[in-house]
């Protein structure tokens, strides 16, 4: 009669416990979803179907007119590929998203959008993005990318990122990303608020265009992400300063690598004067005085200041897991700039 008692007891211990459990999930579910509604248009933005999404991508001529012949072969991963074959393979890469995909993209948009409002601030006016979802592989497997405020991400990371997302902290990564893609929409509505960020790591904007050399070009892989190679920093080179923009390139060609871009790049330093040589990063002594060291993304002062832009949306002042940052004078700027 005890043992029969105990486990009748243990049982609705056990289904208490479940009931509290079934309603934790459905608060949550519901703040959720409260946040997401009321949240999510607040950075505006809209989805683009397969059909529209090919469409988009494939208007983005000037981007694919001035690629060169060892960005073709490193994406289509053979030696003389052509702009036809990458251009096919381009619009084959764009697919639709599911009704799991917005809502998850949604949510964590919503959040961005109550982060700001809750430190306070004031995020530039962006115009609307659109949001294109694409296989990476011509990417060299890269998460995602832009183009104007166009944002391109990994078909199988959102997919695996909005099924997993009810594990904490998972998403993070995403959150990461999404920041980091939203810099690049910034920076294109808004030209002074580019001026101003690159002003943290020592780049002057200009009027002027510069016209790549063709020791550059050569090796030269474009990235959908700078539109622009406009700005300079002055880098110490044999201990001589010397005003140099960057430029993304390869170490090798594709024959000779036979691998994806990613694993070969490097930075470029190409004096503003035309001459037509380039510098390596080893070259340049105060190489990381002018970048700083809070990422390893410095091809371009505009994927360093994306990176930094995140860490700052995502950490604050007190960095990823309380541990601050080598520079953190790059991310206060960006926090005052944003409350001022």
């Amino acid at each position: 009669m005890i043992k029969h008692e105990d486990r009748s007891i243990k049982k609705k211990k056990r289904r208490k416990a479940l009931q509290i459990i079934l309603g934790l999930i459905m608060i949550w579910g519901m703040l959720n979803l409260c946040i997401t509604l009321i949240f999510s248009g607040l950075i505006p933005h809209r989805y683009a179907s397969a059909q529209e999404g090919r469409e988009i991508m494939l208007s983005n001529t000037e981007y694919y007119d001035n690629m060169t012949q060892n960005d073709f072969d490193f994406r289509m991963r053979k030696s003389g590929a052509t702009k036809e074959e990458f251009l096919e393979a381009s619009r084959e890469s764009v697919s639709d998203f599911n009704f799991i995909d917005k809502w998850y993209l949604n949510s964590r948009l919503a959040r961005m959008a109550l982060h700001f409002k809750l430190k306070g601030y004031d995020i530039p006016e962006v115009e609307k993005i659109v949001f294109i979802k694409a296989d990476m592989e011509l990417e060299s497997g890269a998460s995602g990318y832009t183009h104007g405020t166009q944002i391109y991400l990994s078909d199988d990371l959102v997919t695996i990122y909005a099924l997993m997302n009810i594990i904490p902290g998972f998403s993070e990564y995403m959150d990461k990303l999404l920041y980091h893609e939203l810099f690049h929409c910034l920076t294109r509505s808004n030209p002074q608020f580019r001026t101003d960020m690159y002003s943290l790591i020592h780049f002057t904007v200009t009027d002027k265009e510069y016209e790549l050399p063709p020791c550059v070009l050569e090796r030269y892989i474009s990235n959908p992400d700078v539109e622009h190679h406009n700005s300079y920093a002055t880098f110490l080179i044999d201990g001589e300063p010397i005003d140099c923009y960057t430029a993304c390139i390869t170490t090798k060609s594709y024959a000779e690598a036979q691998s994806g871009f990613m694993s070969n790049d490097a930075t470029a330093l190409v004096p503003v004067d035309g001459t037509d040589i380039y510098y390596t990063s080893e070259q340049a002594s105060n190489f990381d005085e002018v970048f700083g060291t809070n990422t390893g993304y410095v091809t371009d002062p505009e994927e360093c200041m994306a990176d930094n832009f995140a860490y700052a949306m995502l950490y604050g002042m007190k960095g990823k897991d309380g541990k601050g940052y080598p520079n953190p004078e790059i991310i206060q700027g960006i926090i005052d700039y944003l409350k001022q």
